[in-house]
């Protein structure tokens, strides 16, 4: 009879991703595809959405707390449809964001809380002012929020709990993309992903032709992409 010990190895730990943006639907039209392409690599995803998104509504005559809701409801039937972890709402009010230090701490709790690998968020570097809907005011802020809090995140006095560092930035919403990412196979799944967000758009084969056309046609190397500015970030003075 052969005994057998059983394996007292801690199961690996799940990679993790945060996307931070500033309304319902920002990652979804900016880095759908990709995200479907880390879901298939095995990784976690979370996301956190800082505003409620009820001013920038399509459909007419709803009071806010009906768009509030609407527009929730839409992005948690995203979340479903991705395959994210968990959806988390800041409730700020859409087009009214400030960045303080009670959102930088919110963010960088969040971080430590999941311990993320990467964080997708809009380009802070990006002041190029050439459109009104990627340099939206709350798109800017929330950017800089994002990066100041994963500094936040990896100190450990800033705010309580254990540091994490986060190892890479992917930004959208970029100006000076340094990478573009082929979703040509997952081209009708991210449309599927922003159907979710009606409140958006009027029409599904008009909004598909303008994904097709506009929002994912970035390098002719491939027949659809996403683009970001990757950054990787030094981790000085880590302990071996």
């Amino acid at each position: 009879m052969i005994d057998t010990v059983q394996s007292k190895k801690k199961p690996k730990q799940a990679k993790v991703i945060l996307a931070v943006s500033a309304h319902p639907d920002d990652v979804e039209f900016s880095a759908g595809g990709t995200m479907f392409k880390f879901i298939k690599k095995g990784y976690e995803i979370y996301f956190v959405i800082a505003t409620n998104g009820e001013n920038g509504f399509k459909i007419k005559d709803q009071p806010a707390k009906s768009r509030i809701k609407i527009r929730h409801d839409e992005q948690l039937k995203a979340a479903k449809i991705l395959g994210v972890k968990k959806v988390f709402f800041l409730n700020r009010k859409d087009c009214f964001l400030k960045y303080d230090d009670k959102l930088r701490k919110e963010l960088g709790l969040i971080i430590k809380k999941i311990k993320p690998e990467i964080v997708f968020s809009f380009d802070p570097s990006n002041h190029s002012f050439e459109s009104v809907n990627v340099l939206h005011r709350d798109h800017r802020l929330i950017a800089e929020a994002a990066f100041d809090a994963v500094f936040a995140a990896r100190n450990r006095y800033l705010l309580k709990g254990e540091p994490h560092a986060v190892k890479q930035f992917w930004f959208f919403g970029c100006d000076k993309p340094n990478y573009f990412e082929n979703i040509t196979a997952y081209i009708n799944d991210k449309i599927n992903l922003i159907k979710a967000h009606r409140s958006q758009f009027y029409d599904n084969e008009s909004m598909s032709k303008w994904v097709k056309e506009h929002l994912s046609n970035y390098t002719k190397k491939y027949k659809y992409s996403e683009k970001f500015r990757i950054v990787n970030i030094s981790q000085p003075f880590t302990k071996k």
